[in-house]
């Protein structure tokens, strides 16, 4: 096996292993060595006196958290809740919206495959009607987004979601243009940021999506399971989470105790959990802010050059055209392999057994494709190395 090349100077703050090229952090993200023992440390505090923990504790916590990652996505700490992941986000946006026999929900057909799966289960139950909007892939422009998810709409769309970021394609969907847009015909979107704390730039309250979902534990490098639900401050009166605890039956009275709205009363305590992964949060984000020179601001844009600059080397050397332009990507893309390459399966078996590259292979609407990630714990060697064993298989 040809040798492993370094990985950045970053790479010591992180547990990756050093025998693998891990080009993959979009999956699901890595934590960094601090985050991971201030993890710890909230769980010791936790087993000290879990009755102080849950029922005082928990609190400021959660507000601790809430605080650190509101600015990172550009809204009010108020208007966040924490969720699992973005996928129960979406459900359980999907679960307060007021569907009827009728109406009708557009989704793209690059949304990721769950979020997908639970706008089809929640039109069955309602009776509604879920319409594709068919976004090209390869694409040329932004408007060639507007275009297709404009025309799926007609005067019976409640609802449309669509994702900051692709997953499989990776496409940056120019997302204050489409809620603009929406909302001039009167319809609201639930927007899938799973790629987006950490990830690119956002700002919530200036797009003004109804509800925006997203991965804390991607970019932003916090523990695994923690995502945050933004519900627009005119939506939350009687957005309820998918579980509700003890205090439901007396909220007024609980909210007076805890001194909160219902809305984050509800949703910060909704049984007994592991909670220190959404307390960590807040650790996530000081880490990445001093863990490299200018903070999360600059991680992102170190991330998306040295994703560019990979992309277009890998590009050229297997003699593909870039799927999108370089202003719709982030610090992740998707490159097809050329016609006549391995499939999928093949393709991953050999890059990992043979090179120990971890990295996603897998089929696109114009056929197999690479998708890299970059981190800072990534180097442009790990990028060359990968060209080589493309090379061998292309």
């Amino acid at each position: 096996m040809p040798t492993i090349p370094a990985p950045s100077e970053y790479a010591t703050h992180f547990g990756i292993d050093p025998d693998l090229v891990y080009l993959n952090h979009g999956s699901f993200g890595a934590c960094p060595g601090r985050v991971i023992e201030a993890q710890i440390a909230h769980r010791a505090r936790l087993e000290h006196d879990a009755v102080r923990f849950y029922v005082h504790d928990l609190w400021p916590a959660m507000d601790r958290s809430r605080s650190a990652l509101a600015p990172v996505v550009g809204c009010a700490p108020e208007d966040l809740v924490f969720v699992p992941n973005a996928t129960t986000g979406v459900t359980t946006a999907l679960n307060n919206l007021r569907t009827t026999l009728g109406d009708e929900i557009v989704v793209t057909n690059l949304e990721y495959t769950a979020c997908k799966n639970n706008v089809l289960r929640h039109a069955q139950q309602r009776g509604a009607t879920v319409r594709i909007a068919d976004i090209p892939w390869p694409i040329t422009s932004e408007d060639q987004i507007i275009d297709a998810i404009m025309n799926a709409v007609t005067e019976r769309t409640k609802l449309v979601m669509f994702s900051l970021v692709t997953s499989a394609t990776v496409i940056v969907f120019p997302a204050s243009r489409l809620i603009t847009a929406l909302k001039a015909r009167g319809v609201e979107t639930l927007l899938d940021a799973a790629h987006g704390p950490g990830c690119i730039p956002m700002h919530i309250d200036d797009w003004g999506a109804a509800y925006t979902t997203g991965n804390c534990h991607k970019w932003l490098c916090a523990p695994k399971g923690t995502a945050f639900l933004h519900v627009r401050r005119d939506l939350q009166e009687g957005f309820r989470p998918l579980v509700l605890s003890n205090d439901a039956e007396r909220i007024n009275e609980a909210c007076a105790q805890t001194g909160r709205s219902a809305f984050n009363h509800e949703f910060d305590y909704a049984g007994t959990d592991d909670a220190t992964g959404r307390m960590t949060i807040a650790d996530a984000v000081e880490t990445l802010q001093t863990l490299f020179p200018g903070g999360i601001d600059a991680i992102m844009a170190h991330n998306q050059m040295l994703c560019i600059e990979a992309r277009a080397m890998l590009c050229e050397s297997l003699g593909v055209s870039p799927p999108c332009p370089e202003s719709m990507i982030g610090p992740i893309a998707t490159i097809p392999l050329p016609s006549g390459s391995p499939d999928a399966p093949a393709v991953k078996h050999t890059l990992m057994e043979d090179w120990k590259i971890q990295i996603p292979v897998w089929g696109t609407p114009s056929g197999t494709a690479i998708r890299i990630s970059a981190q800072i714990y990534n180097s442009p060697a790990q990028y060359a190395y990968l060209r080589e064993a493309l090379g061998s298989l292309v």
